[in-house]
């Protein structure tokens, strides 16, 4: 609603606006005396988000889609400190299974309808997601994620350590059908006839160790994470944020915290980079 006096603005692709779109001006301290602004452009066919994400933010708190990189999990497969080694585009393969799509469980009408009418259990659609899994570029698969509570303590547990990128057996994601923008969670039915060990008849849960019997019971809210089968690092533009979280060293059950910001960056022959942004310090780290 106010915009600080004095302020210069500039617009960049502006013959883009159309009088049905509508634009968010975003302007939040950078340093001491200058102002980091943004503007998000919403159109008919899409709403891009910015992340406005900042260190010593909890898992919980964290807009979405963001795309986060476990720091535990990243710090052993580096072979530098993480900073240099995101400077280095070929190595960001190296990064599988710590890279996370944090999204949020946005309409579960459809499971809820059939819940109530047949029971649990009963319904191919788990939920929509605020994520298309074709923005992702590259496909994607629900994990049992960084801080599961959605049914107890159990799936927190399960998922430490890789067990967070560890794939929710018979579960799938694809575009949903009537908001392109947005993404669908789904069990893979079995078909009779089909490999008999794949899974059971009624269900895609396969009943090792129960690792996605959890998803039924989401609720519109919740957040959950997508998992990228290879770096989406250079690839993706649908992130201009890469948020470092951190689970070990806090208590048992506590949501990861942000620690390091990083931003997107290209280099003169085009390579994408990743440069710090904010680091966490050590009075953040409660």
């Amino acid at each position: 609603n106010s915009v600080t006096p004095g302020l210069g603005l500039h617009f960049e692709n502006a013959r883009n606006i159309t009088r049905n779109s509508s634009i968010n001006l975003l302007v939040f301290p950078w340093q001491k005396s200058s102002y980091a602004v943004a503007f998000v452009l919403h159109s008919n066919k899409k709403s891009w988000k910015l992340a406005t994400a900042k260190v010593g933010d909890l898992l919980s708190d964290l807009p979405t889609p963001s795309l986060l990189l476990e720091l535990s999990l990243a710090d052993s497969a580096a072979s530098c400190s993480l900073d240099e080694f995101l400077q280095n585009q070929s190595s960001y393969d190296a990064l599988d299974g710590a890279l996370f799509v944090h999204t949020t469980i946005t309409d579960t009408s459809v499971r809820d309808a059939i819940t109530k009418e047949e029971g649990s259990g009963k319904s191919l659609v788990i939920g929509e997601i605020d994520v298309c899994p074709n923005d992702i570029i590259v496909p994607c698969y629900l994990g049992i994620g960084l801080a599961n509570h959605h049914a107890g303590g159990y799936y927190w547990a399960r998922g430490m350590g890789m067990g967070a990128s560890l794939p929710a057996p018979g579960i799938c994601v694809r575009p949903a059908s009537v908001d392109n923008d947005r993404g669908e969670l789904y069990w893979k039915k079995r078909e009779p006839g089909q490999n008999a060990k794949e899974t059971t008849e009624e269900s895609s849960n396969s009943n090792d160790g129960k690792r996605s019997e959890w998803a039924d019971f989401v609720v519109c809210g919740d957040t959950v994470q997508l998992v990228p089968t290879s770096s989406i690092l250079s690839s993706c533009t649908l992130f201009a944020q890469l948020l470092g979280v951190r689970r070990i060293g806090r208590p048992l059950g506590a949501d990861p915290i942000v620690e390091t910001i990083w931003v997107r960056k290209q280099n003169d022959i085009g390579d994408v980079l990743w440069v710090p942004q904010e680091k966490i310090t050590k009075c953040q780290k409660i």
